[in-house]
């Protein structure tokens, strides 16, 4: 077996490299096969080198990726990633995803709000979290180019931007139910924060991004800031009070008892100070049943008025705001009485449908 490079010829056949010129030598044939020895002109001259130029050049074996001893490295599907070099407290993040983060965020406020003295959203919007988190962290590590078995199985129409554009509203109204003193409070905003700031840039801002179907500064035209005021002040009046408080029994005598008998008043278990900290009220508008729905349809109507007008739709949609300020109406009738939250709430239905009705018809002419 001979050098290709300089034709030695190799007194050891188990050697990987020249002992001449330091080349990588052919791999020996198999068993059994006729080698071919040429003797000439090279050869000879071959043998005639100095020995002390040979002992005196270095052997340095080329660089060869073929000599990894990593079996798994040149692996199909499998390439070698460049360091790190991002944020800090990303760096142990899957995907160095900020989104990820997020998701953490508001799983560590989903599982806290199993205990009885930590707010939650619910069992059903927990699972629409829960759902559609997993399909972002899906995508997320899907374009950092890591692989988990625990979401290599969703397929990839389920990873196209309108989910995670959906997924940011929901958890955006969902953190504003949830605003108010405490750790799972902070816990949501944290993490609608880092989805939206991530998302933000992903989804909504380039050239394909969302940016060229939306133009949130239409808002602030018009009678854009009619209906921008108007669904801020229904979102507030839902942290009022919209159920009328029960009232005490007053003290008397009993009906078919001795006139000294009276009925005293007990303590109900929410004057206790202990019990009253960790009690929640259910008097609110956010505790009405759909008020998370109604919120979000009330975004809707924002999303539509700032949709730009060259982008197609179905005839209809322009009348769609119309439509959720009835059902608003119909939801506030239901669940309200006469207090400040739902008055207030009926005041912010009035302007958004105002500002509605003449985007439509406006449209239309």
């Amino acid at each position: 077996m001979r050098c290709k490079q300089c034709g030695e010829g190799a007194r050891d056949e188990t050697l990987r490299y020249c002992e001449n010129c330091g080349a990588k030598m052919p791999p020996p044939p198999p068993p059994g096969t006729i080698r071919r020895t040429n003797t000439g002109v090279s050869a000879m001259a071959t043998t005639g080198r100095s020995r002390s130029t040979v002992a005196a050049r270095a052997v340095v074996p080329a660089p060869d990726e073929a000599e990894d001893t990593d079996p798994g490295l040149h692996s199909p599907g499998r390439s070698k990633a460049p360091p790190y070099d991002g944020p800090v407290w990303l760096a142990h993040v899957p995907g160095h995803s900020p989104s990820v983060a997020g998701m953490g965020l508001l799983g560590v406020a989903l599982v806290l709000s199993i205990l009885p003295f930590f707010a939650g959203v619910g069992p059903f919007w927990s699972l629409v979290v829960v759902s559609g988190g997993w399909l972002v962290a899906a995508r997320e590590l899907r374009d950092a180019g890591e692989r988990n078995p625990l979401v290599d199985w969703v397929p990839v129409s389920l990873m196209r931007p309108v989910v995670p554009a959906l997924f940011v509203v929901v958890v955006a109204a969902l953190a504003l139910r949830m605003l108010g003193l405490g750790v799972t409070p902070l816990l949501w905003l944290g993490g609608a924060a880092l989805l939206g700031y991530d998302q933000y840039r992903k989804v909504y801002v380039g050239q394909n991004g969302w940016s060229r179907l939306f133009e949130p500064r239409a808002l602030l035209r018009g009678l854009g800031p009619v209906a921008l005021g108007g669904v801020a002040l229904c979102l507030l009046s839902l942290f009022l009070t919209w159920v009328p408080m029960a009232t005490a029994r007053s003290s008397g005598p009993v009906p078919e008892a001795p006139p000294e008998l009276h009925v005293v008043d007990a303590p109900t278990p929410s004057e206790d100070f202990i019990y009253g900290l960790i009690e929640e009220s259910y008097d609110k508008g956010w505790d009405q049943s759909f008020s998370v729905a109604m919120e979000l349809l009330l975004l809707g109507v924002l999303g539509l008025m700032a949709l730009r007008p060259e982008v197609p739709g179905p005839h209809w949609l322009r009348f769609a705001p119309i439509g959720v300020v009835v059902l608003g109406l119909v939801w506030t009738l239901v669940h309200g009485g006469l207090l400040l939250g739902p008055v207030l709430f009926l005041v912010g239905l009035a302007a958004t449908g105002f500002a509605a009705v003449y985007g439509a018809f406006a449209r239309e002419a």
